[in-house]
């Protein structure tokens, strides 16, 4: 299997804030739409077993915080991985606004970030294996 086949983790925040529910619906989003893809999505404030046992080695991980807090990738560092990529919403335009529940169009401008990024990092893994 080559970095480019490997199946996508997406690793959410996925807090009570606005930003947090975001990236919560955006992951599921993705997955639900392209399962094959996107194999898993896992948020980080319900995970059933600890991150270390939850993570497999065979995975393209994807951390995806809300904010500039990076609870996913300090959460990830903490065990010692790196992620393959890490997003962060309040970089791709996104505005934190509290509690409010996120927009329609916030989803699915961070579902397209997401997507973008993903087929960017695979197109580069392909060309590096050929």
């Amino acid at each position: 299997m080559t970095d480019s086949d490997r199946p996508v983790l997406l690793l959410t925040c996925s807090g009570i804030s606005h930003t947090g529910k975001l990236t919560t619906l955006a992951g599921h989003s993705l997955h639900c739409r392209y399962p094959l893809l996107v194999a898993r999505h896992l948020k980080l404030a319900a995970l059933r077993r600890p991150l270390e046992e939850e993570l497999g080695e065979d995975e393209c991980l994807i951390a995806v915080d809300g904010c500039e807090e990076c609870c996913v990738k300090k959460r990830i560092d903490l065990i010692g991985r790196v992620p393959d990529m890490h997003l962060i919403a309040t970089h791709e335009g996104i505005t934190k606004r509290g509690l409010e529940e996120p927009r329609h169009v916030e989803i699915e401008g961070l579902s397209q970030v997401i997507m973008r990024s993903i087929r960017n990092e695979r197109r580069m893994n392909k060309e590096r294996d050929i």
